[in-house]
């Protein structure tokens, strides 16, 4: 019999801003939103860019893939870093290789010797990067904090990750319209000195698991074995692949979506961008208020039924402020849906296997939005992207039907997963 339970004597509900009263993870808190604002204005900028060099949205796919893919065969083998040694360290060069990256890129742009390939081949260098951080980034957070506020670090970690995103873009608007996008980058690159310097100042709580504990991929085996046993890790692999496959991977096509679709410059990618952003911070104020009271299975289906709704607005008309509502939609979605998946994971896996569960949450997002945004893109210009979105939207919601006719997401709702035998590993 599994030995996942329902735990009787439930945690004291409350809201989330208490962590914020710890200096460390108040420090990195504020690093990482202002960093990550930054990483948005490129995200706006950088695919506007490379859309009007090509006027291809399979570029803005491949892009994508470029960004993300590496972490898709890392992620796993980063999970087990990350349990094996400093989380701060790998935080400190991983952020140290992206800030060089949009600094280089920042360089060719003002040089003029920027091009498609070399977009392309600076975001693979990124994406290595972003491979063995994501999953670092997940389980460090945790560590700045008591065990009895674990949950509430994890829920404002998403909440400043969503305020970036409204920010960002908008920011990213005003200054490609003013300085361009050169601009753009150089501010992203300049922001990761920030999380460098909280990082450097930070002293994370970490019990690092022995080395000797065997090889690396035999760890890697065991811990997907742990996730494979239980339903509840299971589903939220699945989850976070079908979430980013179908409604995260339209903000890297957002650039063709505003050309093709509402017919506008596709810098206006930063309005629909920014709305995304208002939608999701929307959605997290309201997390942080509500707390613990809203079941995550209640969480996932709300969010998952606003991801079907947003996505077959896009194609519907050609009006941009409905694409504005679309995007708006989509933003409060997918922060409702982070928040469970991730506290599932963060307040009922031990934390010897946090970070290699964590490691196939993230591989799911990672594999899910460059694989999306490569099909939409190549369907987009094979048929029409209002094919390609209407497509997209109709998966989406047959999976929301299976989902729900089935109760499967009441499993979401368990409070502790355990494994005899994975504890010693």
């Amino acid at each position: 019999m599994s030995p996942i339970q329902e735990d009787p004597l439930l945690p004291k509900r409350h809201g989330s801003l208490r962590a914020l009263r710890h200096r460390d993870f108040a420090y990195f808190w504020t690093a990482a939103a202002i960093s990550n604002a930054g990483g948005w204005m490129q995200v706006v900028a950088v695919p506007a860019l490379l859309y009007d060099m090509t006027n291809s949205s399979t570029w803005l796919g491949v892009s994508s893939m470029a960004g993300l893919l590496p972490a898709v065969f890392l992620t796993p083998y980063a999970g087990v870093l990350s349990d094996r040694m400093s989380r701060r360290k790998i935080l400190m060069i991983t952020q140290t290789v992206q800030m060089m990256c949009a600094f280089i890129l920042w360089g060719l742009y003002l040089a003029g010797s920027i091009s498609p390939g070399l977009i392309v081949s600076i975001a693979l260098i990124g994406g290595l990067a972003t491979g063995f951080q994501t999953a670092a980034w997940q389980s460090f957070v945790p560590l700045l904090v008591p065990a009895e506020e674990l949950l509430d670090a994890v829920k404002l970690n998403s909440v400043q990750f969503t305020l970036a995103r409204a920010i960002g873009p908008g920011f990213a608007g005003l200054v490609v319209s003013t300085l361009g996008t050169g601009a753009a980058i150089f501010i992203n690159a300049i922001t990761f000195l920030l999380v460098i310097g909280a990082l450097a100042l930070s002293r994370p709580r970490q019990i690092i698991s022995a080395a000797s504990q065997g090889k690396v991929s035999d760890v890697i085996k065991a811990g997907g074995s742990f996730v494979w046993r239980h339903r509840p890790l299971r589903l939220v692999v699945f989850l976070a692949f079908i979430t980013s496959l179908c409604g995260q991977s339209l903000q890297h096509i957002a650039p063709a979506i505003a050309n093709r679709i509402y017919e506008r410059p596709s810098t206006d990618n930063a309005g629909l961008l920014v709305a995304l952003g208002l939608g999701a911070l929307t959605s997290s104020l309201f997390s942080v208020a509500l707390g613990d009271h809203l079941k995550r299975s209640s969480r996932v289906v709300v969010a998952l039924i606003l991801f079907s709704v947003s996505t077959a607005m896009i194609p519907m008309t050609s009006i941009y402020w409905v694409g504005l509502l679309a995007y708006f939609i989509s933003g409060l979605a997918h922060l409702q849906s982070a928040v469970a998946l991730n506290t599932l994971i963060q307040g009922t896996v031990p934390d010897h296997l946090r970070g290699r569960t964590m490691s196939f949450y993230v591989l799911g997002i990672l594999a899910g939005i460059p694989l999306g945004a490569f099909i939409l893109g190549r369907l987009g210009d094979i048929f029409t992207m209002r094919v390609a979105v209407f497509a997209d939207a109709a998966v989406l919601f047959a999976v929301v039907v299976l989902l729900v006719s089935r109760g499967w997401l009441n499993d979401l709702n368990t409070t502790k997963i355990e494994d005899v035998e994975t504890t010693a590993l």
